[in-house]
């Protein structure tokens, strides 16, 4: 979409926007959105390789509220898959260690 806004093409950039919707895709949020709290507990529990009935044990929780929070996650993180998951994950704690 941004190559269309970028040639100023607004029939293309609003025809690919309401494909994407259509299909439900989502584009890698990339504007620093950070994770919450929870989030970021069940992420670093994932990335440890707990399946999520381990993670919904531990935190008392539903797997259901795993499930909700791991794609929040992804979505904010352009991941789609543990193990990206767990690459951006050090990804961004080295970035803040060099702020």
């Amino acid at each position: 979409m941004a190559a269309f806004a970028a040639l100023k093409s607004n029939g293309w950039e609003d025809r690919t926007h309401a494909e994407l919707s259509r299909v439900g895709a989502r584009r890698p949020r990339s504007d620093g959105a950070k994770l919450t709290p929870s989030e970021r507990r069940v992420v670093e529990f994932a990335a440890d390789g707990l399946a999520n009935k381990q993670i919904a044990s531990t935190l008392y929780v539903t797997v259901k509220t795993i499930e909700v929070h791991l794609a929040h996650a992804y979505a904010k993180l352009g991941v789609h898959s543990r193990s990206q998951l767990a690459r951006a994950l050090v990804t961004r704690s080295q970035s803040r260690a060099r702020d």
